[in-house]
């Protein structure tokens, strides 16, 4: 196992916060700008619920694997484009969505994530897929690679951070 659960949930935390801290620099009118994070295809909001989106689906992955079931997220990474795909409907249906909605949401499914995190043994971290895999094999390897970024387990808010940063910086 490359990355230990408490090591997981730490980094998690510290890309939490570091999102937070550069979300909290933005106004609510700034928030909401459309076409204005990750070269001009997201609000800072769409990008606050993408990374929702991918906490949430770390939850129902969770409950599918203690169910013994196929997590539905290994067919979108097996699937050409899919991952794209996937992004682009999860930010288009949340778009409608009020700011309030999409802070209180992303905040409750973090928190939720965390407290899982905290509660799960390091028997069920180390746990063999109760399914047919040759990829995460192991539950703490499918869950780095849901919230993960390129060469960095858990890690999906630093792949987000600099585009966030540089918003940030040319509002000044």
């Amino acid at each position: 196992m490359a990355i230990g659960r408490h090591e997981a949930l730490r980094t998690i935390e510290e890309g939490w916060t570091d999102l937070d801290a550069l979300f909290g620099r933005l106004s609510d009118r700034a928030f909401a700008k459309p076409a204005s994070i990750g070269g001009g295809e997201w609000s800072a909001q769409d990008l606050l619920g993408h990374i929702a989106t991918w906490e949430a689906i770390a939850l129902a992955a969770l409950g599918d694997w203690r169910e013994g079931k196929r997590p539905w997220i290994e067919d979108v990474f097996a699937a050409d484009g899919g991952i794209d795909e996937l992004n682009a409907k999860t930010v288009t249906e949340k778009r409608d969505l009020s700011l309030e909605a999409i802070r209180s949401d992303s905040e409750r499914i973090h928190w939720r994530l965390a407290e899982e995190l905290i509660r799960l043994s390091d028997g069920e971290w180390t746990a063999r897929a109760p399914y047919e895999t040759e990829r995460r094999q192991r539950l703490g390897e499918l869950l780095g690679s849901i919230m993960g970024a390129p060469k960095r387990p858990f890690g999906h808010a630093f792949a987000h951070v600099p585009d966030l940063e540089a918003y940030v910086t040319s509002l000044r």
